[in-house]
């Protein structure tokens, strides 16, 4: 079975949509600095298996304080 490089490349560009997407809304409530969270997991698709593994990290850390005024 031949696998198209040209298919393997928008699948990683389409996986890098997507988790970046979910990284940047799980970063906007779980840390201070999502865009750079997101771009690092962004960066992580061209292995996909680590970004997923991202994510997976990403959605089990703790939420940040709630500031109560």
């Amino acid at each position: 079975m031949n696998i198209n490089a040209t298919l393997a490349g928008y699948f990683i560009l389409l996986l890098m949509v997507i988790v970046g997407f979910i990284a940047y809304r799980l970063a906007r409530r779980k840390s201070d600095h999502p865009k750079i969270i997101a771009t690092l997991c962004v960066l992580l698709c061209l292995f996909p298996p680590m970004a997923l593994l991202a994510l997976l990290i990403l959605a089990l850390w703790r939420d940040k304080p709630v500031l109560q005024s």
